[in-house]
C-alpha cells in the first residue's frame, strides 16, 4: 500500500471518529388538541440524539386547559367494564396468547434508538475495513464493495435513526386501541399524564411519514371518545354507540394532531466528507498496477 492511500484511509477514519460523536438528529415535535380541550393546547417537544443519549425539553402552549382535561378526566379502562360485564376470567392458554401478543407488540423489545446506535457503529467499521481491503486488495470486488459500505451506512443514519427515534417516541403505524398505547402517539409521553387508548371508545389512529427540505417528518392523527370525561352510568351508551354532535357523550370527544421533524446533525456531513477519499481509494492505482 502506498503512503498516499494510507494517508487517505488515515483520514477516512479520522472523519467517521468525528462523525460519530458529532450531534445525530435534532428534532422538533408538536402536538395539538384539536377538538376537546378548549383553545388548543399544544405539547412541544425538541429531541437531541448523539451516539451515547436523547436528550428533550418540554413545553406546553395554552397549558391550563390541557391540564383541567387531565384533572378532570377520571382513570378508567374499557377492559374492567367489559369484565364486569362479562366476569369470567381468561384460561391460562388465551393468557399466555396475551402476553406473547404484547411481546410481539413491542417494537425492538427496548430501545431502538440503541439498536440504531449499534448498527451505524458497524456500518462505520465494516465501510473503514473495506476501504482497507479496496487499497490493499485491490479487485472488483472490493472496489464495490467499499462505495456500497459506505452508502449503507448514509441510509442507516439519514432513514434508520429518524424511523427509530420515531418509533421510540411513540409514533408507529400502529394497531388501533391496542394495549397501553398513548392515545397521542406518544407526544404526552413525557408529561406523566398519558392517556392510554383503552380509556377510548371508537378510537381511531393514523400515521404517515415523508420528506422535506427539514428532514423526514412524521405525522399522527387520532380521534375518540374519552371514558374518563363520562359518569361512569353515561359510559356504555357511548361505548354501544357513537354519539352524534349535539347528543349526550358528544362532549368526550377528543382528537389530535401531532408533527415530528427530524433534521440531520453534522454527523452526515462528516460522513459526506469520507466520500471523496473512498473515491480516491477505490480508483486510484498503486505504483506496482502502472508498472504492469
Amino acid at each position: 500500500m502506498d503512503s498516499t492511500r494510507f494517508t487517505a484511509l488515515a483520514l477516512a477514519a479520522m472523519f467517521a471518529l468525528i462523525s460519530w460523536s458529532s450531534p445525530w438528529f435534532e428534532i422538533t415535535a408538536a402536538g395539538t388538541y384539536t377538538e376537546g380541550p378548549e383553545r388548543e393546547p399544544t405539547i412541544r417537544t425538541q429531541y437531541s440524539i448523539d451516539n451515547e443519549q436523547q436528550t428533550f425539553e418540554l413545553s406546553i402552549d395554552n397549558a391550563t386547559p390541557l391540564l383541567l382535561y387531565w384533572i378532570q378526566r377520571e382513570d378508567v379502562n374499557q377492559q374492567e367494564q367489559q369484565e364486569q360485564q362479562n366476569p369470567t376470567p381468561p384460561s391460562k392458554p388465551e393468557q399466555e396468547q396475551a402476553t406473547e401478543q404484547e411481546q410481539a407488540d413491542e417494537p425492538c423489545s427496548g430501545s431502538c434508538l440503541d439498536r440504531a446506535r449499534t448498527v451505524v457503529a458497524a456500518s462505520m467499521a465494516v465501510t473503514l475495513a473495506a476501504l482497507w481491503a479496496a487499497a490493499a486488495r485491490p479487485n472488483i470486488m472490493t472496489r464495490i464493495g467499499a462505495p456500497t459500505a459506505w452508502l449503507f451506512c448514509l441510509v442507516v443514519i439519514l432513514a434508520g435513526v429518524p424511523l427509530s427515534a420515531a418509533v421510540d417516541f411513540g409514533i408507529s403505524g400502529g394497531d388501533e386501541g391496542s394495549g397501553g398505547e398513548s392515545s397521542t402517539g406518544g407526544f404526552d409521553s413525557e408529561t406523566q399524564d398519558s392517556v392510554s387508548v383503552d380509556q377510548f371508545a371508537h378510537f381511531s389512529s393514523d400515521s404517515g411519514s415523508g420528506i422535506s427540505l427539514d428532514g423526514i417528518f412524521f405525522t399522527y392523527d387520532s380521534v375518540g371518545y374519552d371514558l374518563g370525561l363520562l359518569e361512569e352510568g353515561d359510559r356504555q351508551a357511548v361505548i354501544e354507540d357513537p354519539p352524534k354532535r349535539g347528543e349526550q357523550g358528544y362532549e368526550s370527544l377528543v382528537r389530535f394532531h401531532g408533527e415530528l421533524v427530524a433534521g440531520p446533525g453534522s454527523i452526515v456531513s462528516w460522513w459526506f466528507l469520507i466520500l471523496p477519499l473512498a473515491v480516491f481509494v477505490v480508483t486510484s492505482k498503486s505504483q506496482s498496477e502502472e508498472e504492469e
